[in-house]
């Protein structure tokens, strides 16, 4: 398991600073470590710590490495030798690229931990409660419509607002500027009286969670003071631990600026008067327990557009690799052209990604017309191309994967007599 926690039911201080009873551990995300950094408290760990849990040794690793070079080794040799090889080489030699770059960059990564590494202290349950209530783990299930997600989970923060005193405004403003629609007003006709949310009770004495104002006035503009309960159906039944729960969270906002600095300003007109509350930001800081893939959103939290462009660049690379056999020894002509078009699918795919996202970065219209296409708010005539693109696109993807694999074994029963032989030098040197 390994990572940062924070063990819930080994609280240092005490019974009343508890705020959930859903779990009894909490384990950080990685953006949840860079917050914990951020804030101070990163825990120090020696390299000596870090090395004793790896259980996998140099040695192991070492020999792992030598026998892919060694394959590789032989490839060249061939090419440079005007020796043919077969297409079961040049698939192993695709994954043997991919093996030793990750043997690079874990090579000093610790494996098989069992036991996480606790941190604890009496400045734990303002941070986690404020961690616990950005996360999924802390809200509810509901549908939301899209492409690319349809199940979400809300997180607590996603219906609530940050309120202080006005003394304390300051805290704030300074780290969320919050000037109307981005811009000071300099209209004459419209009234730009702030009217602070009402509160329906101060669980701490510089600050509080609430209701945000957005889901407290009707289709008519009034607004519903019933609504702005600190009690939410949605959430954990104990108003206790919910009030609690609010009130750890407001003082980490106020202790700790690198939490403030994730509290946006916003506005809103009603009845020609300007509502101005803050609004905590929606992250996935913290899950009961982190797998090996990153999953629950994870993969888009931690930058996923340079995640993506790390996956997609290596299934250029493996398309690249399989293209190198271009003019090689085929069976069959059909053969030949199978190999060759799935080499160019895989490449291409990554390609198309990379050029989509970048595209989405440059131009504003088109990062429009996709957010459109993702929340199927697109013409119907849009999707439905759109979808049947992607799906043909999906199901040659994985076509061209599987027959990559298989023509790399079937084409083994014709093969050219100078494949068995083999170049002078690689018998002089002992291997395994």
């Amino acid at each position: 398991m390994g990572g940062f926690v924070f063990d819930l039911d080994q609280n240092p201080i005490g019974s009343g600073d508890s705020f959930t009873t859903k779990v009894p551990r909490l384990t950080l995300t990685p953006r949840g470590v860079a917050l914990l950094a951020a804030c101070g408290y990163l825990p120090k760990i020696s390299e000596e710590d870090i090395l004793d849990k790896s259980k996998s040794d140099n040695v192991s690793k070492l020999l792992s490495v030598l026998q892919a070079l060694w394959m590789l080794a032989q490839t060249i040799s061939r090419l440079y030798s005007n020796l043919p090889i077969t297409l079961l080489e040049v698939n192993t030699l695709a994954h043997i690229i991919c093996a030793i770059i990750i043997y690079a960059l874990w090579w000093n990564k610790p494996k098989l931990i069992n036991e996480p590494t606790k941190i604890q202290g009496n400045w734990v349950p303002p941070i986690a409660a404020y961690m616990f209530m950005s996360s999924q783990i802390s809200g509810w299930k509901r549908v939301k419509p899209g492409i690319l997600k349809k199940d979400w989970i809300d997180p607590e923060f996603s219906i609530l607002a940050f309120d202080c005193p006005s003394s304390q405004k300051s805290h704030l403003t300074a780290v969320a500027p919050c000037p109307l629609h981005g811009k000071p007003s300099t209209s004459n006709t419209l009234s730009t009286t702030i009217r602070a949310v009402p509160t329906m009770r101060a669980l701490t004495d510089t600050g509080s969670f609430i209701k945000r104002p957005s889901a407290a006035f009707n289709s008519s503009g009034v607004l519903l003071d019933a609504v702005l309960s600190t009690i939410d159906s949605r959430l954990e039944s104990s108003g206790d631990l919910q009030a609690n729960r609010w009130a750890l969270a407001a003082e980490a906002v106020m202790l700790y600026p690198a939490i403030a600095s994730r509290i946006i300003c916003r506005e809103s007109i009603q009845d020609r008067e300007v509502i101005r509350w803050f609004e905590p930001t929606v992250e996935e800081l913290v899950d009961d327990t982190i797998g090996n893939w990153a999953t629950g959103n994870l993969l888009r939290a931690m930058s996923g557009f340079v995640m993506g462009m790390v996956v997609w660049s290596a299934s250029m690379a493996y398309g690249g690799v399989h293209a190198t056999a271009w003019g090689g020894h085929f069976p069959s002509r059909i053969e030949a052209l199978l190999w060759r078009a799935s080499s160019i699918c895989i490449a291409g795919s990554g390609l198309t990604w990379i050029l989509i996202n970048l595209l989405a970065r440059t131009f504003p219209w088109f990062k429009a017309y996709w957010k459109q296409v993702e929340t199927l708010r697109a013409h119907w005539t849009s999707l439905i191309s759109l979808g049947c693109l992607a799906s043909l696109c999906g199901l040659a993807y994985l076509l061209a994967r599987i027959y990559l694999v298989v023509e790399s074994f079937i084409s083994l029963r014709n093969l050219p007599a100078a494949v068995f032989d083999t170049v002078e030098w690689t018998q002089l040197v002992p291997h395994l």
